[in-house]
């Protein structure tokens, strides 16, 4: 996969604030995709002596059938700062992506739309990449939301000004629910359908759940 946009990663807070800003006014906020047969996930974990470890697993759509897995590791410039997490990390994130020839749509820990900016790290290599992404965290998203029913599927919408930027979502029977956010050329709607589809028997969506697995093995 290759890159349709660039920038610099070694730029001070106040630099790495105006690429984002600049990238928000690419981002696609509804559907802008073709048939998924392929959906990937991306873990990052950190290790004791700061090396950063980034996987990203691929899967067959709807099958969840694993397909490939590649695994990059290092250290970063950027000092992690909230709102900021992608400078730290999408130079791993991109190093990966490189060496995988397609795939329809990733699935990102963390946020997408839903940023100070509205640029999540999902958003963001979304944009860079062209690439249909969503965000999945077990972190409530900024603000109240409607807690949804205890039964697996059962979902409420948040909103903000300007229109919907994400879902809490109950993806296990009487299980804390997810918080799931869209990250580029994809709806709020569509995020939480697809989300569903990948989780089998566990709270986080298996492309997701089996890059963290990974990425916490390799530090």
């Amino acid at each position: 996969m290759d890159l349709v946009k660039k920038h610099r990663w070694d730029v001070s807070l106040d630099q790495a604030k105006k690429i984002q800003e600049k990238l928000s006014k690419h981002v696609i906020k509804e559907d802008d995709f073709k048939e998924l047969q392929r959906i990937g996930g991306v873990g990052v974990a950190f290790g004791e002596d700061g090396e950063i470890a980034v996987t990203v697993v691929v899967f067959s759509f709807p099958q969840l059938e694993f397909l490939e897995k590649i695994i990059k590791k290092g250290f970063s410039n950027f000092a992690y700062k909230p709102g900021f997490f992608a400078f730290s990390v999408s130079p791993l994130i991109i190093s990966c992506l490189k060496k995988i020839e397609n795939i329809d749509l990733l699935i990102f820990p963390g946020r997408g739309i839903f940023h100070p900016r509205g640029l999540g790290m999902a958003t963001h290599l979304g944009v860079l990449f062209d690439l249909p992404t969503v965000a999945c965290s077990k972190t409530p998203l900024l603000g109240g939301f409607k807690e949804p029913e205890k039964v697996k599927g059962s979902f409420s919408f948040i909103e903000k000004k300007g229109g919907r930027v994400g879902a809490v979502l109950r993806s296990k029977d009487n299980t804390n629910p997810i918080f799931v956010t869209p990250g580029h050329k994809i709806s709020s709607e569509s995020t939480v359908n697809i989300i569903l589809k990948c989780c089998t028997r566990f709270r986080f969506p298996e492309p997701l759940r089996q890059a963290r697995i990974l990425a916490k093995r390799s530090v």
